[in-house]
């Protein structure tokens, strides 16, 4: 996996920001966040990156796709919104 630092990394995390503003269909007033987690609990996959939607007055809308954040897909984002279980898992890692 790619150390945050890391310029590879960065660039990643900004292409896939765009990609889900675009599936998101989000606004300029919208914020779109990328995270990518390590888990080290049983049953849990190794690397989980997570995209949610923050819209003003909506309630956030949240994906999670199995895969690190480089090697999300525009169509891994859009099997999540329609929760295709291959790609979008409710294992919620103690966040609400």
């Amino acid at each position: 996996m790619l150390r945050r630092r890391d310029e590879a990394w960065t660039a990643a995390i900004r292409a896939l920001r765009a990609t889900a503003r675009e599936v998101f269909a989000a606004g300029d007033d919208d914020a779109v966040l990328v995270s990518e987690l390590r888990c080290t609990e049983p049953g849990c996959p190794p690397v989980e990156t997570v995209i949610a939607l923050l819209r003003e007055r909506q309630k956030p809308r949240q994906v999670k796709v199995h895969k690190r954040a480089a090697e999300v897909t525009a169509d891994d984002l859009r099997a999540a919104l329609r929760g295709d279980h291959d790609h979008d898992h409710d294992h919620d890692h103690g966040q609400g």
